[in-house]
């Protein structure tokens, strides 16, 4: 009998000598089913939408009960058609990140609970696996109809935001001052103070740009024929775009808009990624882009928040690293609310963290008060910005921790006053005096890319933990600056000691064949994963699968390699 042999005759043998029973999905229902509150919308929503009504109408999140799963056939049915809603990409980021499993919020809701809401009147529009919700404008008075469904577990308002942009918009202090750029490679123009501030340059010349790195923008819309974006559009980097606020796959100006709309996009987007040689540079101007419209500015016209789930779910089903985003949601939301895991976009947040995705957010423009962060930017799993000058010392208008729960916020800072960007007035244009921490949040964006690119096996939270800890406050971090101000350099060399030691899954410290079985449990029956997932990952592939199960079969019982350290 071949070696090979040998060892698959081991495995079938361990596998039914462990006698791992299939978990009883249906018996584990319960967590796939939400009760019915008594009232759908509590007087305090209902008072919340009588002052926000418009011709009568209001927009709502309507969250149901369950997404019509009640067995585990019908769950295995579900995640493989979810599976296939995954790109290669996202399925290959999630594994390096050990979600190898379709999770119930990756499951789709259930197009019969919305068309029993569209039944009443209600126009649709947008869903939400993540949240199980579905967000409506509905006549205010539907609001009782739509309670009474069996199917639906609560209603709540669609928050609004604050813009969080611009506090100083074109202001004229302290303009940027001339540098000599002979030391780099590269002509930064007005972008270099900005760059230097967080140690960019160097990052460039050693050939980490973000190559490799999905970033998606979520903002006002771009002028995508901008000569900051020439150059991705030239390698084909520009993956995706669409526009939450039509609906349609243009994310530029439309006739609908205001000639303004595209404004911000512009300048964020070129202050992450854009690259004008001698003129201007992002930190992750190498990287690939995913452009998403979130934000409707006609007018008066807030916006909602229902737009960045939304978007938030498709980048990651396409397979995005990094989100970039302005947004602070404030209206509808209370003091406590603010504690990491209430608003909807924290919980989506959350989620994408999850799913390794890195979140960038802005901390919001509602300083020097403390605990003036809003959502989402006090998830617990993301990067929110703050805004400090040329000198490194904290603008006035970036908002302070700490989180309701007393977390510390913002996580780290960057350039935030004055900040050169590209405008949309034509397809050259440039400003170096833009303000607010809506442009301190695409440069820690672009320089977590940098990051990426050059530590390709680094998680989303290693990514995260590198860039607050090589900060410039990191021993004595505060809810003002956060760890600090950022250096990219030095996030780039650190290093993390091993958790855990390779091959051993079940977390006792030993390498022996109950590693082995805890593989099959998990591979085969559902079991748990190993803590951390790397652990179990013996081949070093990013990911667990039986090849793991076999591998360690073969150094246990074949004197094959050890498990790949890590």
């Amino acid at each position: 009998m071949s070696n090979t042999s040998k060892l698959m005759t081991i495995f079938l043998l361990f596998l039914f000598s462990t006698s791992v029973a299939q978990p009883d999905m249906a018996a584990s229902g319960e967590s796939w089913v939400k009760p019915k509150q008594a009232v759908a919308a509590s007087q305090a929503v209902r008072f919340y939408l009588a002052q926000h009504q418009q011709d009568g109408k209001v927009k709502i999140w309507v969250y149901f009960t369950d997404k019509e799963i009640f067995t585990a056939r019908q769950m295995q049915a579900a995640q493989e058609t979810a599976t296939q809603k995954l790109s290669a990409r996202a399925r290959a980021r999630r594994a390096k990140h050990g979600v190898t499993e379709i999770k119930f919020t990756d499951l789709p809701v259930s197009a019969n609970y919305v068309a029993q809401v569209e039944n009443t009147g209600a126009n649709f529009r947008h869903v939400s696996k993540w949240l199980n919700a579905a967000s409506f404008e509905v006549k205010i008075d539907q609001i009782d109809q739509i309670g009474v469904l069996p199917c639906v577990q609560k209603i709540e308002p669609v928050a609004l935001y604050k813009k969080d942009y611009n506090p100083m918009s074109e202001s004229k202090k302290r303009p940027i001052p001339e540098n000599s750029l002979d030391a780099y490679s590269l002509s930064y123009g007005g972008s270099y103070a900005q760059l230097n501030q967080i140690n960019v340059p160097i990052c460039h010349d050693s050939r980490y740009t973000g190559q490799g790195v999905i970033i998606s923008v979520f903002d006002t819309g771009f002028r995508k024929s901008h000569n900051a974006f020439a150059q991705a559009y030239a390698e084909g980097r520009v993956l995706a775009e669409w526009d939450f606020v039509f609906g349609d796959g243009d994310v530029a100006n439309e006739a609908e808009d205001l000639s303004s709309a595209w404004n911000h996009g512009t300048s964020t987007w070129s202050i992450c990624g854009g690259a004008s040689a001698g003129v201007h540079y992002g930190p992750g101007f190498g990287a690939s882009f995913i452009l998403c419209k979130t934000e409707d500015v006609r007018g008066e016209t807030p916006i909602e928040e229902d737009n960045w789930v939304a978007a938030s779910e498709w980048v990651d089903s396409i397979g995005a690293d990094i989100i970039t985003s302005s947004l602070s949601y404030t209206d509808w939301y209370t003091a406590s609310d603010y504690d990491g895991n209430t608003c909807v976009t924290t919980v989506a947040a959350d989620i994408a963290a999850a799913n390794g995705i890195l979140v960038c957010n802005s901390a919001g423009n509602g300083g020097p008060g403390a605990s003036t962060i809003g959502a989402p930017a006090d998830a617990d799993s993301i990067l929110a910005v703050g805004a400090v000058d040329s000198y490194g010392t904290i603008t006035y208008f970036s908002s302070r921790g700490p989180t309701y729960d007393g977390r510390i916020k913002p996580e780290v800072c960057a350039r935030g006053y004055n900040v050169h960007r590209a405008t949309s007035d034509n397809d050259g244009s440039f400003s170096p005096y833009g303000s607010g921490t809506s442009f301190s949040c695409p440069l820690v964006a672009g320089a977590a890319a940098i990051v990426m690119s050059a530590q390709p096996a680094w998680t989303n939270m290693q990514v995260r933990e590198a860039l607050m800890l090589t900060a410039d406050n990191t021993l004595f971090p505060n809810s003002t600056y956060g760890w600090g101000i950022i250096d990219t350099w030095a996030a780039i060399q650190m290093q993390f000691e091993p958790s855990y030691v390779a091959g051993d899954a079940d977390g006792n410290s030993l390498v022996n064949i109950a590693d082995v079985v805890y593989l099959i449990n998990y591979v085969f029956a559902g079991g748990p994963l190993p803590d951390p997932w790397q652990s179990g990952d013996a081949d070093g592939d990013g990911s667990i699968s039986i090849a793991d199960v076999i591998y360690m079969i073969a150094y246990i019982f074949g004197g094959g390699p050890p498990p790949v350290e890590p």
